[in-house]
This record gives structure tokens, sequence and C-alpha cells, in this order.
């Protein structure tokens, strides 16, 4: 018996020293790879089925491009003049190889009740295609509604695609999604787990929300769909968000993104001309489509935050529910706010996460000692994430400020030069402002040491979440 036990011992840290191999030829953080190894080295009978489940962060894909490289700036050259062109968007498109196009007709749907029913009409109104792509889809009232418009699009005729993250949804079950497939349309899970196309990445997660219709109309934003996003739920109560419509050129970069996710899901290629080249606005806002996720190693959203902070010369606005950030995203925002910008972070208590909150806690101290603003929300979950520079210039889509958003999952956000939306952002915000409580550093040093010890046990997470 002693000789099984020290076989199997042996086994099991023969594989663990394997495993770390593999954790060594990773791009993983100084901070993980060290905790990681350590689980490794002394726990392997635990360490090694917790690496391969929680621990991989990246994955190869092919990527389907939205338009012949160069296409763009071509364009916009013989279109406008380089006065007119937005530094920070080039940068950002030129030091991450994203999306530099251009948008048109912006709506703000700051909650479900604009933003349901306008995707619905737009269900309602499509003629040839509908790609669909979501983090959570919800078996409840509200899945109902959106699922039972797509299913009528799909009896008419039109190509209905529909892309679910399968574990965002984990409560969702396979057949929910039968009405839309026997209508004629077409459903698949992301597929990040798949074991019969060697595929074991319990840790990603396709966080993504766009939805697409027609080629015409795309929408980008924070919401899912399922009761506790309109408010309903009474674990999580009140629900603040923020999603947006967009038309023009932008679409179709947005069309490749789903594309990409959607032939790395089923292997159906989506390279048809007709799903693209389809908008009739004429484009003027310019935009960069910041894509981001454990399939690129250039951590595009990361580095555009950095760019954002350096870039702001007057104000920053951070909305952002998970906050559990790593030291350059703390160091940006620090050095911001010692060059005299108003930098100010809004942060939700009502949470669905609610260990999230303390994580961010952990990090409040530094960041005040150094002028930055923070203010918690008590009055809803707010789930948007929206970053507003200066006066000409946001951000809004699926990104966080955690290491989850920054390093592992499948992102899509948007940053956008254009005074007229970024004013309404300003109008809606204001509220929240008013109604939140600002933190005062004091105060904040003198809280219990029994909260002190709960932030800083959640802050070792930061670097495995």
């Amino acid at each position: 018996m002693l000789q099984i036990l020290l076989f199997l011992w042996f086994l099991t840290h023969l594989a663990g020293f394997a495993a770390i191999v593999h954790l060594l030829l990773s791009r993983k953080r100084t901070t993980s790879l060290v905790l990681w190894t350590l689980w490794l080295l002394f726990l392997p009978v635990l360490g090694i089925p917790l690496y391969f489940t929680f621990g991989s962060d990246t994955i190869r894909r092919r990527s389907i491009p939205s338009h012949p490289a160069g296409e763009y700036l071509a364009n916009q050259k013989k279109s406008v003049g380089p006065a007119e062109t937005v530094p920070l968007l080039e940068t950002v498109s030129n030091l991450s190889g994203n999306t530099l196009t251009r948008g048109a007709n912006i709506e703000l749907l700051p909650d479900t009740t604009s933003y349901y029913p306008h995707l619905i009409q737009s269900i309602e109104n499509a003629k040839d295609y509908i790609h669909f792509q979501t983090y959570v889809f919800r078996m409840d009232s509200a899945g109902d509604r959106i699922l039972k418009a797509l299913c009528e699009a799909a009896e008419r005729g039109v190509e209905v695609r529909l892309l679910v993250d399968e574990i965002g949804s984990a409560s969702t079950r396979t057949r929910y999604f039968n009405p839309l497939v026997a209508a004629g349309g077409k459903f698949s899970w992301c597929m990040t787990i798949q074991p019969l196309r060697n595929r074991y990445f319990f840790n990603l997660r396709n966080h993504r929300k766009i939805q697409i219709v027609d080629g015409e109309i795309a929408y980008v934003g924070g919401m899912n769909f399922g009761t506790e996003y309109e408010g309903k739920s009474k674990d999580v109560g009140p629900w603040r968000d923020m999603q947006m419509a967009i038309r023009g050129s932008v679409v179709d970069a947005l069309q490749s993104v789903f594309a990409t996710d959607w032939t790395f899901a089923t292997e159906e290629w989506l390279s048809d001309s007709r799903y693209t080249g389809r908008s009739t606005e004429e484009s003027k806002i310019p935009v960069t489509v910041v894509n981001s996720g454990p399939d690129e190693p250039d951590r595009s959203f990361l580095k555009t935050f950095i760019l954002a902070c350096n870039h702001a010369k007057e104000r920053l606005d951070i909305f952002t529910p998970y906050f559990g950030p790593e030291d350059s995203v703390i160091l940006a925002m620090q050095l911001a706010a010692r060059r005299g910008v108003r930098v100010r972070m809004l942060i939700p208590t009502p949470n669905e996460h609610q260990y999230m909150v303390d994580i961010g806690r952990a990090h409040y101290e530094q960041l005040m000692e150094d002028g930055v603003e923070i203010y918690e929300y008590h009055q809803a979950v707010h789930h948007g994430k929206v970053y507003l520079i200066d006066d000409n210039l946001f951000v809004l889509g699926s990104t966080n400020l955690d290491a989850r958003s920054l390093r592992i999952n499948f992102e899509t956000t948007l940053l956008i030069e254009d005074r007229k939306t970024l004013k309404e952002l300003d109008e809606h915000y204001k509220i929240f402002f008013e109604q939140a409580e600002r933190i005062d550093l004091e105060q904040f040093r003198n809280q219990p040491l029994t909260d002190k010890l709960k932030q800083g046990i959640s802050r070792l997470f930061v670097p495995i979440l």
C-alpha cells in the first residue's frame, strides 16, 4: 500500500512539474506565475486541476478582416484633412492593430426600457440577416421576448445567428433555443469548452455584447438579456447600464468581430461580401474598435486605457462595476491625477459579485493619496463600462477594469470622438455623481480592522481571478 501511495505521489509531482513547464512558457504576469508555481509545486493534487481549469488564458484563432488592409485609411485621407484626425484613435489603432473606422447616428440606450424595444424594432425590420452575440441569455420573460423576435425573423426568411457564452449562460439549457433552430435560425455556444475539438478553456469567457442587423445598425455595450437587467431580480435589485446603437462603416468592423467568433464556434466561414459594405449612412464620427482577448498578446484595452489616461488634459471619468486592476492601471490613474487631470471613478456597491467591492476598496487609498476622486453609488447596480476623456472622447463597451476583462475575456469596446454624444453622457451621469457618496481619505483610513483585513485578503486573488 505504501509503495502505491509513493508511486502516486511521484506521478502527481511529475505531472506538477510538467504543468510548471507549461506555465513557464506562458505569458502570464509575474504575480500569477509565482502563485500558480507555488500551487503546482507544493500541492499538485489540487494545483493541477485548478490550473488547467482556471489558469488557461491563451487561445489561438483565425480572424476575418472586415475590409482590405489600409482601405479605411486610404479613404479617410481622401475625405478629411490631417487636422481632422484624432491622434489618440490613430495611436490606439497602430499600437494594437485594431480597426480605425467611422460611425454615424449614435443613440445612447441607458436601460432595458430603451434598449430592448429598440433592438426588437430592428429585429422586426430586418430583411437579410441578424448576427447576435451576448454573454448572458436567461430563460426568463426578458429572454423570451428577444427569442420570440428572433424566431419570427427566422420564420420570415431572415438569416439569424445567435452566439451565447456557455459559462455566462450556464443556467440556460440548449433546448431553450430549439424554437429558433426549428424556425430556420442558427444557434451556438461560444465553444471554448469542447472536448471533441480538444478545447478545455474553462477559464475563458466571451464577454462581448454585439448585435448587428442587415449590416446597417449595430448595438454595443454592457447589457445582457435577463430580468435582472430590467431591475426585477430580488437578489440583485435595481439596475443601471449603458448600451449604444451605432450606424456607419463601423458596423463592418463589428461584423468582422462576430464572424471571427462564429467561425471559431461553428467552423462556418462568414467571409461573404454581402455581410459588409451595407451601410448607407454618411459616417463622420471617428471610431476605433478595440478588440481584446486571450487570442491576442497585445492587451489592447489595457493599452487603450493607459493611453487615454496619458492623453487626458482636463478630466477622466471612469464608470466600471468591477474594479480589480493591475499595477499599470493604478499607476496610469495616479499619474493623470498628478498632472492636474480631474480623475473621478464611480463604483456601485450593490453588485452581482460582492467580493469585487472589497477588491476595489483594497486599491482606494493609494489612488486617493494621489488625488483620484472615488465615489460609491449605493442606489443600484451600475453595470455600464464607460470612460469619458475631456470634452470630446469616450470609451463604451463590454470591458471592465479588472484582471479578467483586461487579460482573459474576449471583449469589444469602442473608442469614439464625438462631442455631441459625450455631452449626452455627461448629462446622464451628472445625477450619478450627485447621488453617490464621495469617499473621504481620512475616514477610509480609519475603517475597522476587520474591513481592512477583508480587503487585503481579497486583493490576493486579483492576479488569478
